[in-house]
């Protein structure tokens, strides 16, 4: 019997994967998708790398990330506006194509040996705000490209594309490219990736708008930007597993975040003595874990309990900061970072399933740039003190107490919000 269900298994998950890739815009979108994700991960061993061959202290890639972020959140709620009221397909478009005109002139800057840490500032911030157009758009799209019983299915192969490209390939790329080319050539290499993700965006039917509201009387032409992002945040104010999950979400990213980005490269660098291709390899190791967590979900498909999931994994993720910062060896940070991206993308991919089935299509972009608002809004804070705090207590105790406040909160909020333990969602996307 056993042999008959795994046999039975196995040919469900290509037989699936197949009706997914059969949809030409998805196919499209994947492929754009997995070249501009693979960009990403040599932009950020690049961006790392480029600014401490500039300043030497933690602080200054601080600011370098604040200032990638702060813009991001600033205009995300817009850019969920935007996304539910245009085609997003062309959204999505000028995004990458402004995202890959900042990133080859920062290359440019660094060829001609014209670039300094406060020419990279505006240069990153504008990518910045290009994103926060992206990120709900591309969010909001998928669910209206595939039946619903595929999206989980989708959104496991968008989270297994993501850590396989952005985490595993792309910065082990980046460290080869900059140890034999430099950190210009890394980002025009870069720039192209977008480029190409445009020109995939480019090849897609040619309307993808949000679905029309039909629960509502107030159409788009008549609101304001201000009363469609509240109408996004009244919907969440009424479902207790959207809002307690962005919240925790947030507060947990406060933790994760700027340890991550402005600790680790630091801690690589500067205390266990390693070069850019260790970097990598250790962001390819929270590639691996992200791609095992993806397949994961993509065999079994959304499970039972699934809030409890979700929170759980994020916890599981954060708490690996603590041997983070008492590591004393490279090698030693690669499993933990393992477990980290791969608790992340666990949580992530059951939370993006979910929201994808459940959240109606005409308010999703609105609803994932609210998620994204609230779960970024305080990441550059975290950036920018990260940086100055280990100059005071230093990094090692920052990673500690950073991996222990966030394990607990989403702890606290499965304890404290009692209706999140008996909030299941719908059993989709799985062996059935």
């Amino acid at each position: 019997m056993q042999r008959r269900e795994g046999a039975r298994i196995r040919r469900l998950i290509p037989d699936k994967l197949g009706r997914l890739f059969r949809v030409r815009d998805f196919a499209l979108l994947w492929s754009g998708a997995t070249v501009s994700l693979c960009g990403d991960g040599i932009y950020f061993v690049t961006i790392a790398w480029e600014v401490y061959r500039l300043s030497n202290a933690p602080t200054a890639l601080g600011v370098v990330s604040a200032a990638f972020a702060l813009p991001q959140v600033l205009f995300l709620l817009v850019g969920g506006v935007v996304s539910d009221r245009l085609d997003r397909r062309l959204v999505m478009l000028m995004g990458n194509t402004v995202s890959g005109v900042m990133i080859g002139s920062l290359g440019t800057l660094v060829l001609l040996n014209r670039i300094s840490l406060w020419e990279i500032v505006p240069i990153v911030a504008a990518y910045g705000v290009s994103q926060a157009f992206f990120l709900p758009a591309s969010r909001a799209i998928v669910p209206s490209l595939v039946h619903s019983d595929l999206v989980p299915q989708a959104m496991a192969v968008e989270q297994f594309v993501q850590p396989l490209t952005s985490s595993l390939v792309g910065p082990a790329v980046g460290g080869v490219l900059i140890a034999v080319g430099g950190t210009g050539i890394a980002f025009l290499i870069d720039a192209g990736t977008f480029l190409i993700a445009a020109t995939t965006l480019a090849a897609m039917s040619s309307r993808h708008p949000a679905p029309v509201a039909t629960t509502t009387g107030v159409t788009a032409g008549r609101s304001t930007i201000l009363t469609e992002s509240r109408q996004a945040l009244h919907f969440v104010r009424g479902i207790p597993w959207i809002w307690a999950g962005i919240a925790a979400a947030g507060i947990a990213n406060i933790a994760l975040t700027g340890p991550l980005t402005v600790l680790i490269p630091y801690l690589i660098k500067y205390r266990l003595h390693e070069g850019p291709q260790t970097l990598g390899l250790v962001g390819a190791s929270g590639g691996l874990g992200a791609i095992l967590s993806a397949l994961y979900v993509g065999w079994r498909g959304v499970p039972r309990h699934s809030t409890r999931w979700v929170f759980l994994s994020w916890a599981i993720a954060t708490v690996a900061l603590v041997p983070m910062g008492l590591a004393g060896a490279a090698w030693e940070l690669m499993p933990l970072s393992a477990v980290t991206m791969g608790g992340v993308t666990l949580g992530n991919v059951i939370w993006f399933s979910r929201m994808g089935v459940e959240i109606p299509g005409y308010i999703l972009g609105r609803v994932a740039s609210l998620d994204m608002t609230v779960s970024f809004c305080l990441t550059p804070l975290s950036n920018a003190v990260t940086g100055p705090l280990a100059g005071v207590i230093g990094a090692r105790l920052v990673l500690v107490g950073a991996g222990v406040i966030g394990a607990i909160v989403p702890v606290a909020f499965l304890v404290l919000v009692p209706s999140l333990s008996r909030s299941h969602g719908p059993r989709v996307g799985g062996p059935s």
